[in-house]
């Protein structure tokens, strides 16, 4: 095993690639369902193997996920009784709800720089499934939340976003 950083997380840019197609193949495929994950450090949590490498995820907070009744038909699933902040069939609010908080998240802050994200996910995508969202995902800004200007803003209800260089781009 590589050597420890402060977090306990392995120093290794293969184990961050681990993690980051792990995080993206279940981010994505649920996306492609039509489910949006708000997959950021507090709601996504990762079992690690007895060696230290990335298992499985466990998702813990369904408050802020959005679901797409158009995406759920296209697979036969019914859309369940869910608030109606929660339902929208748009692609780009579908896409900024688990691009923002997994990758701008959850992935950067693991990663710590733009180089180490920039390999991560070059390596994590390269065997996904080529969907539209994987397109999307590797050709526009990489949005994140624009947390300060959300609470400074507290007139406007629900999220608000600022666009970053895309590390795939």
């Amino acid at each position: 095993m590589a050597a420890l950083a402060t977090t306990g997380l392995p120093r290794s840019p293969a184990w961050l690639a681990g993690f980051a197609r792990l995080a993206l193949t279940v981010g994505l495929r649920l996306l492609e369902l039509g489910v949006a994950l708000e997959a950021h450090g507090q709601n996504l949590l990762v079992i690690l193997s007895p060696a230290g490498d990335p298992l499985r995820l466990v998702y813990r907070d369904l408050a802020d996920i959005r679901v797409s009744p158009v995406r759920l038909a296209r697979h036969g699933i019914t859309v369940p009784d869910l608030p109606a902040r929660m339902v929208t069939d748009d692609e780009r609010t579908l896409r900024r709800k688990l691009f923002g908080s997994l990758v701008a998240g959850a992935l950067a802050g693991t990663a710590g720089s733009g180089a180490a994200l920039a390999l991560a996910l070059e390596t994590a995508v390269r065997d996904l499934p080529r969907t539209p969202d994987l397109v999307a995902l590797r050709a526009e800004p990489l949005p994140t939340k624009a947390l300060t200007l959300m609470r400074l803003s507290p007139q406007t209800p629900g999220d608000q976003w600022a666009d970053l260089p895309n590390p795939l781009a």
